[in-house]
């Protein structure tokens, strides 16, 4: 059981438009022994995404990280990306931009908008797996979701035999 100095849970607000990648991080969250200690809620395109942000911001409700696909139907996750970086109620939350994209070109343009992560989607689920045990380290090591430590974790887990 992992410790943790909050009472609550840990908010990830997902952002993906693929129902079967969301059941994947879901499975893996699981498999990674995350699911009492954090929550995670979803919109499966960008404008779901703005009036989840927006009724956050209204009740107040804390969202620790966000993992942004890209490539959306109706708002692309770069509009996502450049809303909430833009907004002073929203431009803290940490945002890592995960997609199917290895355009050089989209890296640089999230940068860009002040993405605070860029990750390839995992190509199977163990390296999936491996993520969310990165994000769980950086709980127990850091107490908090720290984008540098969850990206050094997951490198390592990568390098692993």
């Amino acid at each position: 059981m992992l410790a943790i100095e909050r009472n609550e849970p840990y908010q990830i607000f997902v952002i993906e438009d693929n129902p079967a990648e969301v059941r994947l991080m879901q499975e893996a969250v699981k498999e990674a022994n995350l699911s009492e200690v954090i929550s995670m809620e979803y919109a499966y395109d960008g404008e779901e995404a703005f009036e989840y942000l927006d009724t956050s911001k209204i009740i107040g409700k804390k969202i620790d990280l966000i993992l942004l696909d890209l490539n959306m139907p109706r708002v692309t996750g770069k509009e996502v990306l450049e809303k909430i970086k833009s907004d002073p109620d929203l431009e803290h939350i940490p945002v890592i931009v995960v997609t199917n994209s290895d355009y050089k070109k989209d890296m640089i343009e999230c940068y860009r908008l002040r993405a605070d992560g860029y990750l390839q989607k995992p190509a199977d689920f163990k390296k999936l797996v491996d993520f969310f045990i990165s994000v769980k380290q950086s709980i127990e090591v850091k107490q908090k979701l720290s984008i540098y430590y969850i990206e050094k974790v997951y490198d390592e887990l990568a390098l692993a035999v």
